[in-house]
């Protein structure tokens, strides 16, 4: 597996700068909203007393044309003056005043270069500059006053630089106290990493807690992984250590027998290794296909795709299998079941499943007797129940009997105590509930009945 692309450090120091660069861009478009929308607002508000101001000086020198200039000028001084203490640059301005047709006063903008100046025929706001009349009517006058709109520089080359500059200066240093921080933040992520790292393949206890919330989950999910994997291992020596033990017998006896075979016995005695000697076969191969068919049950139970077959004919067709041991034993074998009934499920475990409990009861049943199977369906369940006539199992042994290799006390039949066991697997491999049951009131023989509740998801 190559090395992982992705990296959580650099996405989280990413959305950092990110944030951090967002931020000032709304920081912008609030100031640009404040220049283009407030100030535009305050500047005409500053206009209008002006203009009034420059009203009341016309009504006092309107015959002094000379005496209304200085006047005027002077005030003007007074609106730069203002300007400068609050540190910016006063908007440039244009004003007229007339006395009917006749032009008392003309100020004009000063030399701009290449920007532009009020059209002095437009008596209406634009984008560029603000308009504002004042009237004296009883004499005639007329103020017009162009600004224009405040903190146009702001738009300019030499303002937009001028928000720049704190970005350019100030994030690079933002950026390096950001990554020491999620470096230090990380390191207890790596240290974890690094832990789980050293540990051998057999090395599967817990790790220590962590004492962070964001990791707390982490470092209890892989305790909890490496105690499953921890009781798998341990499950999977026993049944090493169980399948070696219960093989040992027959191998002897196979050992015992072709040694006898080989020597110069009677011929009697060679019958007789040679009949014990298939017996010590046909039980090993019966003990190997059992660990065989509890190993397939219970594997990759989890990664494992349940698919929907039809229950009945699988019934029926392991029911036929099972024909030939019931056939020489004289018991009746018998389904009840629906024509179908389809559901989830995985053919292969669940075949084995019908298997052992067939065959252990038609193995455990008395000659003669019978055996039903039957399947009842629910909207949401599927129960397949196998009742037999034979002796049962005492209620207080019904958790033991589903121990690997455990046989109960006192009945003679072949086995390897594996069938049951197998059975457990296949349903839980199901998510399926067990139950087992006496099949009958008779307390000679009560039989038994192993009943199988599937979901139908």
């Amino acid at each position: 597996m190559g090395a992982a692309r992705k990296s959580l450090f650099r996405r989280t120091f990413g959305a950092f700068a990110a944030v951090a660069l967002l931020s000032w861009c709304g920081l912008m478009l609030r100031e640009f909203h404040e220049v283009s929308v407030v100030h535009a607002r305050n500047g005409q508000a500053a206009n209008r007393l002006w203009a009034e101001l420059a009203r009341v000086q016309a009504r006092q020198w309107a015959e002094q044309p000379e005496g209304l200039s200085a006047a005027l000028a002077e005030l003007e001084h007074l609106r730069e003056q203002e300007w400068q203490e609050i540190g910016y640059e006063p908007p440039i301005i244009a004003q007229h005043v007339w006395q009917g047709e006749r032009l008392l006063h003309r100020q004009g903008p000063p030399e701009m270069g290449d920007r532009l100046t009020p059209d002095e025929q437009h008596y209406a706001s634009d984008a560029r500059w603000l308009y504002i009349e004042a009237r004296a009517p009883e004499q005639g006058l007329i103020v017009r006053r162009w600004q224009e709109v405040p903190g146009d520089w702001h738009f300019s080359a030499d303002g937009l630089s001028y928000y720049a500059r704190p970005l350019f200066y100030s994030l690079p240093l933002m950026l390096l106290i950001a990554w020491f921080l999620l470096r230090a933040g990380f390191a207890p992520l790596r240290r974890i990493g690094a832990q789980i790292a050293r540990r051998s393949a057999t090395e599967l206890n817990a790790l220590p807690p962590s004492p962070f919330t964001e990791l707390a989950p982490v470092v209890t999910a892989v305790n909890q992984l490496m105690a499953r994997l921890q009781q798998r291992l341990e499950r999977e020596r026993e049944f090493l250590l169980d399948a070696a033990h219960e093989l040992k017998t027959p191998l002897a006896v196979i050992q015992l027998n072709a040694e006898t075979l080989q020597s110069q016995a009677s011929p009697q005695r060679r019958e007789e290794s040679l009949r014990r000697l298939g017996e010590g076969v046909q039980r090993a191969n019966h003990t190997v296909q059992q660990l065989l068919a509890l190993a397939r049950s219970g594997a990759d139970t989890e990664s494992s795709e349940l698919r929907r077959h039809d229950l009945v004919s699988l019934t029926r067709d392991r029911i036929v299998l099972a024909s030939e041991l019931a056939l020489a034993r004289g018991i009746e074998l018998e389904l009840l079941a629906p024509e179908q009934c389809e559901l989830p499920m995985h053919r292969e475990s669940l075949g084995a499943l019908i298997d052992n409990l067939v065959d252990n009861a038609v193995k455990y049943s008395p000659p003669g007797s019978l055996v039903q199977v039957s399947i009842s369906a629910l909207p949401d369940s599927v129960t397949l129940s196998v009742r037999d006539q034979g002796p049962g199992i005492a209620a207080d042994m019904h958790a033991k009997v589903f121990e690997r290799f455990f046989r109960l006390p006192g009945l003679n039949q072949p086995g390897s105590g594996l069938g049951l066991a197998i059975v457990e697997r296949a349903a839980a491999r199901h998510q399926a509930t067990l139950n087992l049951a006496a099949a009958r009131a008779d307390a000679a023989a009560p039989g038994l009945c192993v009943s199988v509740r599937l979901p139908r998801r």
